[in-house]
């Protein structure tokens, strides 16, 4: 996917950071880029042995982000890291994290290649049952990282974004959102104010959490790797948004939450109670916002998601004023 964050890079750099890794007499066979991403640079690597690997990089230096996007590889790495530690759930393991921009300005780590397809790439291939079978693996992998607690809520490695309480991470995540908003001059439903305001009088059903646990925060179909013969989950990617937060958190942002499939092995059952239906329409709310925002930060050449998103979010904000639970 093209994105201005996306950093190129040469295949003689390439070629370095290979040897660096794993020795001056690894040879380098083939390069191919991935094109799924949409935030980070990846290529595809195999090696004299003819065994495959990722390389992912994070954006140029000179180019502007997202306040929450700023450093995420390390984000990625240390939750990787700690899920292949801790945890039985497909990731890829790590095999190198540099961040000494000796080769190239931006850090960056190889992996290992994830094998098997895109969900996104082969639903329409897969039954119902396949398909359902799929959303069930994923709930009970999606749980297992969720049982990975914490004693704050927020951002896993920046200490002035982990607070105390939901409420006051949610709200810093949805003010540092709605400044990126302004500063890029998005133009959204309401005025930034109005809108922090209304997710603000819902603190107490934010502070309803009482237990940080970690997420991933973007399990959509891309994320997810498929056999499509056994319709197993071979691999999941892209951690590098994961935070510690409220469950419902995930299903908004992978675009589970009415597959009852997932909800049912995810979070024991696809009904919410009045305040979980509060925060989920909160949350879409601020996912729709991030898919607004993000347009004009990464300039995609193409107006159909932007439609959609704000087509959304004002269905979000129509049922959070509506609502009479």
């Amino acid at each position: 996917m093209d994105s201005i964050t996306k950093t190129n890079i040469s295949k003689d750099n390439i070629i370095q950071m290979v040897k660096k890794a794993f020795g001056e007499d690894t040879v380098l066979k083939g390069v191919k880029e991935l094109k799924g991403g949409f935030f980070n640079t990846s290529y595809l690597l195999t090696l004299q042995d003819n065994r495959k690997i990722v390389l992912k990089i994070s954006p140029p230096k000179d180019v502007r982000v997202m306040k929450y996007e700023k450093d995420i590889l390390a984000n990625e790495v240390y939750v990787l890291n700690r899920i292949s530690k801790d945890l039985d759930i497909p990731v890829p393991k790590v095999l190198h994290y540099d961040t000494d921009k000796d080769i190239i300005e931006t850090d960056y780590f190889f992996m290992d290649f994830v094998q098997g397809y895109a969900l996104n790439d082969i639903y329409d291939e897969l039954t119902e049952n396949q398909r359902s079978s799929v959303s069930s693996e994923l709930g009970i992998y999606a749980k297992k990282v969720t049982d990975i607690k914490s004693d704050y809520f927020g951002d896993i490695l920046k200490k002035d974004k982990q607070f105390k309480t939901w409420s006051e991470a949610f709200l810093s995540m949805i003010k540092e959102l709605l400044d990126d908003a302004r500063d890029n001059r998005v133009k959204l439903i309401y005025d930034y104010i109005d809108i922090y305001s209304m997710i603000e009088e819902h603190s107490e059903a934010l502070d309803m959490v009482k237990e940080p646990a970690l997420i991933h925060k973007d399990l959509w179909k891309g994320n997810i790797f498929v056999n499509p013969q056994t319709a197993k989950i071979e691999g999941i990617i892209d951690y590098e948004r994961a935070i510690y937060g409220d469950v419902l958190l995930e299903p908004v942002c992978g675009f589970l939450l009415h597959n009852y499939a997932f909800m049912n092995s995810f979070f024991g059952r696809a009904y919410l109670e009045d305040d979980e239906k509060i925060r989920a329409i909160i949350y879409r709310i601020y996912l729709f916002i991030i898919m607004i925002t993000e347009c004009s930060f990464r300039q995609y050449p193409w107006e159909d998601s932007d439609k959609w998103a704000r087509e959304q979010l004002g269905e979000a904000f129509e049922e959070l004023m509506n609502f009479d639970g």
